[in-house]
C-alpha cells in the first residue's frame, strides 16, 4: 500500500478505534449457523431443579434487586410447579413495581421454580427459603449471568 492510500484510510481507521473504545462493553448471544442442535439440546446442558419448596399453603412477596440493590423495575416475575427437570406449569405471573416488589399472593404447598428474571440477563435464584408460617418475604438479589455460554441459546426454565 503506497503512501498516498495509507493517508486516504488513515481518518477512517482513526474513527473505528474511537468508536470501538469509546462504545464501552459489547454484549452478545451465542447463535447457531448451520445445523442447529438436537432438541433435546438444553435439557441436556442444563439441569432445572426446583428453588422454592412450601410445606403449607403460604402467601409470596419480595422484593428483586440486581447485585447492586438496584431496584429490577416492572419485571415479569413468574412462579411455575415443579413436575421434573423437563416440565414445569405456569401457576401466576407478576409483574414487579418501581421498587422491585412484587405480591404473587397465597401458593399452596409443593415444589415450585420461581423465575425472578424474565431473561437470561441474570443467573435464576436456586435456592429460596421461606420460614414455615403462612407469610413468606423474599429478598431476592440477582448476578448477572455472562451471555457467552452454551446455555444462553436456551429458554429459561
Amino acid at each position: 500500500m503506497n503512501r498516498r492510500a495509507r493517508a486516504e484510510i488513515l481518518p477512517y481507521l482513526a474513527a473505528l478505534v474511537a468508536i470501538v473504545f469509546l462504545s464501552g462493553p459489547a454484549f452478545g448471544q451465542v447463535v447457531f449457523v448451520g445445523q442447529q442442535p438436537d432438541k433435546d439440546y438444553c435439557y441436556k446442558i442444563e439441569t432445572i431443579r426446583p428453588n422454592l419448596e412450601l410445606h403449607e399453603p403460604t402467601h409470596i412477596a419480595g422484593r428483586i434487586t440486581d447485585g447492586h440493590d438496584a431496584p429490577l423495575m416492572k419485571s415479569r416475575v413468574e412462579l411455575r410447579k415443579y413436575v421434573s427437570r423437563r416440565k414445569q406449569v405456569t401457576v401466576k405471573v407478576t409483574t414487579t413495581d418501581e421498587k422491585g416488589y412484587f405480591d404473587l399472593g397465597t401458593v399452596a404447598a409443593g415444589k415450585y421454580r420461581l423465575l425472578a428474571s424474565p431473561h437470561r440477563g441474570f443467573q435464576q435464584p436456586t435456592d429460596l427459603k421461606c420460614p414455615s408460617g403462612t407469610m413468606c418475604e423474599l429478598d431476592i438479589a440477582l448476578q448477572v449471568n455472562p451471555t457467552d455460554l452454551p446455555v444462553s441459546v436456551c429458554p429459561i426454565r
